[in-house]
C-alpha cells in the first residue's frame, strides 16, 4: 500500500511540475458551415499525384476545376513544389453523364496526355462531381477510358 500511495505521490509531483500553467477559457469563432470556398485539384509532388485545397474568394464566377488545373500551380503551391502535366490551357469543353459514369471533352487531343497528366485530371474531376463515376476523357478525335481515380477520395 506504501509503494502505491509513494508511486502516486510521485507521479503527482512529476506532472504538477511539467511546466504548464491553467489558463481561463480562450474563446474561439464559431466553427465554419456549409461547403468550402475552394476547389479541390490534383496537383503532382515528387511525381505523383497529391490533393490540393485552392481557397477561392468568395464572389469568384464557378469555374471548371480541370481549367484551373491546367492554369498551373498558384504561387503558394509552386513554394511547396507541386506541378503539373497537364498542358497549359487545357479547358472543359463540356460533360455529359452516361449510364456508367461521365464523358468529358477536352479542349486537347487526349491521345498525347502522359499518364500522370489523365490522373490529374480524372481525379480532380471525380472529387467536383463527388462520388468516384468511370470517366471518359474525349478530346480531338481520340477517347481514353473509361478510367477510375487510382487515390482515395
Amino acid at each position: 500500500m506504501k509503494k502505491a500511495w509513494l508511486a502516486l505521490l510521485l507521479t503527482v509531483s512529476v506532472v504538477a511540475g511539467c511546466g504548464v500553467r491553467p489558463s481561463g477559457v480562450i474563446p474561439g469563432a464559431p466553427a465554419p458551415s456549409g461547403p468550402a470556398d475552394g476547389a479541390v485539384l490534383y496537383f503532382l509532388s515528387g511525381g505523383q499525384p497529391v490533393r490540393v485545397l485552392r481557397p477561392l474568394p468568395g464572389g469568384l464566377a464557378p469555374v471548371n476545376p480541370v481549367d484551373l488545373l491546367a492554369a498551373g500551380p498558384d504561387e503558394s503551391e509552386r513554394d511547396r513544389s507541386y506541378t503539373s502535366e497537364v498542358p497549359f490551357g487545357t479547358t472543359v469543353l463540356g460533360q455529359t453523364a452516361t449510364q456508367n459514369g461521365l464523358t468529358v471533352t477536352l479542349s486537347v487531343g487526349v491521345a498525347g496526355l502522359s499518364a500522370r497528366a489523365v490522373e490529374q485530371i480524372v481525379c480532380t474531376t471525380r472529387d467536383s462531381v463527388g462520388g468516384s463515376p468511370q470517366i471518359v476523357l474525349r478530346g480531338e478525335e481520340t477517347e481514353r477510358g473509361p478510367l477510375s481515380c487510382p487515390l482515395p477520395g
